[in-house]
C-alpha cells in the first residue's frame, strides 16, 4: 500500500552503491534506491560535449538522481522505516559545461566554473569514469544544490 505521491527533494545520492536519501517538508529523511528511481521520460538521452574536439557520448541514459532536484514520492507503508516505492523525477535535467579551476586530489574535492558564470562545488565522489581533474579541464555535469550552494554532479571529463 502507498500513500499520495509527496513534493521531495533530493538530499544525497551515492553513486556506487545505488541508493539516497529524499527530504520532506517536514525535514524527514526518506530511504530510496535507484530501482524505485524513474526519470522523466523513457526517451533515448544522449547529450554531448560541446567541448571536446570529436564527439563524445556522455551517456544513453538520463543520469541518477541530482542533488537538490525535486521529485514526486509514492511512500512504501508496510515498510518499518521511511522508505519511497517510487520516485519520479520533475524536471528533465540539462547538463552544463565548465572548466575546473581547482581540485586537491589529497582532499578530493575542488571547484569547477561554469559557462553559466556560477562556481560549483566538485567531489570525487561525483566524477564518473573514476579519473580525477586537473585544474583546466573541460568538464561536462549537472548542476545540483547540497545544503543550498552549487555542487557538479556526475562529473564527465572530457
Amino acid at each position: 500500500m502507498t500513500t499520495p505521491s509527496l513534493l521531495m527533494s533530493v538530499l544525497k545520492y551515492i553513486p556506487d552503491r545505488m541508493y539516497g536519501f529524499l527530504l520532506s517538508d517536514s525535514g524527514q529523511e526518506i530511504f530510496f534506491h535507484l530501482r524505485v528511481f524513474h526519470p522523466l521520460s523513457e526517451r533515448p538521452y544522449s547529450p554531448k560535449c560541446l567541448s571536446c574536439k570529436s564527439s563524445c557520448l556522455w551517456s544513453e541514459t538520463p543520469p541518477p538522481p541530482i542533488l537538490g532536484e525535486q521529485a514526486m514520492v509514492d511512500l512504501d507503508e508496510n515498510s518499518e522505516t521511511p522508505r519511497a516505492c517510487r520516485v519520479v523525477r520533475l524536471v528533465e535535467p540539462i547538463p552544463l559545461v565548465g572548466t575546473v579551476d581547482v581540485f586537491d586530489a589529497a582532499r578530493g574535492y575542488g571547484f569547477i566554473h561554469g559557462v553559466n558564470g556560477e562556481t560549483y562545488h566538485l567531489h570525487r565522489c561525483e566524477v564518473v569514469e573514476g579519473r580525477m581533474p586537473l585544474p583546466g579541464q573541460p568538464v561536462l555535469f549537472y548542476p545540483g544544490k547540497r545544503q543550498g550552494k552549487p555542487r557538479a554532479c556526475h562529473v564527465k571529463i572530457c
